[in-house]
């Protein structure tokens, strides 16, 4: 339905049921720091199951880079933003909503006064999700489906729950 396999999500569902490992995906990213001023500042590949991307990054002029591509943030929204609409997307088709056309906008604003040395700063604004939807479905039947995205959508759980890290960095002969 819309671009949603809704039997291999049910399929995997009840795979999951007795093993969970069918339901987890495990990420293991790498990048470069590059140091040559002709290139964009940060590069990594990214896998998925056809294949491999390979991701640029550069910070805009007012954080010491050239702006020529995405900053790191624009691609933590823009995962951000994506990961709400496909949740939407496969809640929708899971509840036997139709979607004949969906578009998403993410609006936030950051402040890098806290990065420039500036003081302490909330370094960025509430998230505003905006999707619109065509469909043939009740108003009730797409609200539902937004109250399912809002319950079952990993990044708004992330921004929920504290997420736990660990960091560390070592000098390399």
């Amino acid at each position: 339905m819309h671009n949603v396999r809704v039997d291999q999500i049910e399929s995997a569902a009840k795979a999951a049921e007795t093993d969970a490992s069918v339901a987890r995906v495990q990420f293991d990213f790498e990048g470069h720091w590059r140091v040559d001023d002709a290139q964009t500042q940060f590069g990594g590949t990214v896998g998925f199951p056809q294949g491999e991307l390979v991701l640029e990054a550069d910070f805009p002029p007012f954080l010491g880079g050239e702006g020529r591509a995405p900053s790191p943030l624009a691609y933590c929204f823009y995962g951000a933003m994506c990961c709400y609409g496909s949740t939407f997307a496969t809640q929708a088709a899971m509840a036997g909503v139709e979607l004949e056309e969906m578009h998403i906008k993410l609006s936030l604003e950051t402040d890098s006064r806290t990065a420039l040395g500036l003081g302490e700063f909330t370094p960025m604004s509430k998230y505003s999700f905006d999707v619109q939807v065509k469909s043939p479905a009740s108003d009730e039947d797409v609200q539902m489906v937004k109250k399912l995205t809002d319950e079952r959508c990993p990044v708004i759980w992330a921004m929920q729950n504290p997420v736990p890290y660990s960091t560390s960095a070592s000098k390399v002969a």
